[in-house]
């Protein structure tokens, strides 16, 4: 029996949620990226941060999702329905068709005066990144796996050097540089061929850590979703909410182990009217489920990847179709 539940990779843009709030981050309640639905079997890019709505939709196919920085929300995709053939959304979580960010700056062709970088920010006091600023380049700034720190995640001044950016600061303001992606937003480069992850309608392009969703395997308190046909590690919104059958309104908001889908496709044990519903991930084809109407569903559709290919194990809490 084959119920495959590919979380298409064809997703709306959306946000990620900058979560607990620590000091410096200037934010301190929950949000997250956009949840994700199963649907379709197409498979899209990355992307990755600021808040926004989730609307997952529910079809035939495999889920895929995605989030981003520790305190800060993200914006993430949803995907497309699909029937026959498979329908884009209007982006995908980290490749979407409309890239521009309506910032100062370009995050691609870094094109600040010299001397200064262009980075993320929140230009309207929000708890998300939502527009592009040039800010200057500390001199002796961090590389890549350095400490750093920053002085509010939403105002895009670190102490990274040029081509990164303080990520998962702690409540001291310390956090570890992580890389931008290269290239171009509709061909992104990352280091070792990493997945880009690009959020918040592209004011977010982040190298972001793999993961494996059933092992949870990210570092620190960081969530594993869905990014496209990739999962990565993202910012832990945190919150009292997020166990399953919890509404979520970001794809950072669900505990460890859950990822936010649609309503209809969760099954009814959510809210219907809700903009997305945690549940939980699950191993293929035998995982235990929590509601009755639920079975673990296959995330990604086999026909599409090798017999043996350990991601085949990957399934999600939902509704069979």
């Amino acid at each position: 029996m084959k119920n495959s539940l590919l979380l298409i990779s064809s997703l709306f843009c959306s946000a990620l949620a900058i979560g607990c709030a620590k000091e410096g981050d200037g934010v301190d309640s929950k949000t997250a990226t956009n949840p994700t639905n199963p649907s379709g079997n197409e498979s899209g890019s990355e992307t990755g941060a600021s808040a926004t709505e989730a609307n997952p939709t529910a079809t035939e196919a495999n889920p895929t999702a995605s989030a981003t920085e520790a305190d800060p929300t993200m914006a993430m995709t949803t995907p497309g329905e699909t029937g026959d053939s498979a329908t884009t959304a209007a982006c995908s979580f980290l490749n979407c068709d409309d890239m521009g960010t309506g910032g100062s700056c370009d995050n691609f062709a870094q094109d600040c005066p010299e001397g200064q970088k262009c980075a993320a920010w929140a230009d309207d006091g929000s708890n998300s990144w939502n527009s592009t600023t040039c800010v200057d380049v500390d001199p002796n700034g961090g590389g890549i796996g350095d400490d750093c720190t920053s002085t509010g995640n939403l105002t895009g001044i670190d102490s990274c050097a040029f081509g990164g950016m303080c990520w998962n600061t702690n409540a001291e303001g310390i956090g570890t540089c992580i890389p931008l992606c290269t290239g171009s937003a509709e061909a992104p480069i990352c280091p070792n061929n990493g997945p880009c992850t690009i959020a918040n309608m592209g004011t977010l392009n982040l190298c972001l850590s793999q993961c494996d969703p059933l092992l949870q395997d990210c570092t620190g308190e960081d969530l594993c979703i869905p990014n496209g046909d990739n999962f990565v590690c993202v910012l832990d919104a945190g919150g009292e909410e997020g166990q399953a059958n919890d509404p979520c309104e970001f794809a950072n908001v669900c505990d460890p182990g859950l990822v936010c889908l649609d309503p209809a496709t969760a099954g009814a044990g959510c809210d219907a009217a809700a903009g997305g519903c945690c549940t939980p991930f699950c191993e293929f084809p035998d995982g235990a489920c929590p509601n009755p109407d639920q079975s673990c569903v296959q995330w990604f559709d086999p026909a599409m990847l090798p017999a043996n290919d350990p991601q085949l194990d990957i399934g999600v809490c939902a509704v069979p179709v």
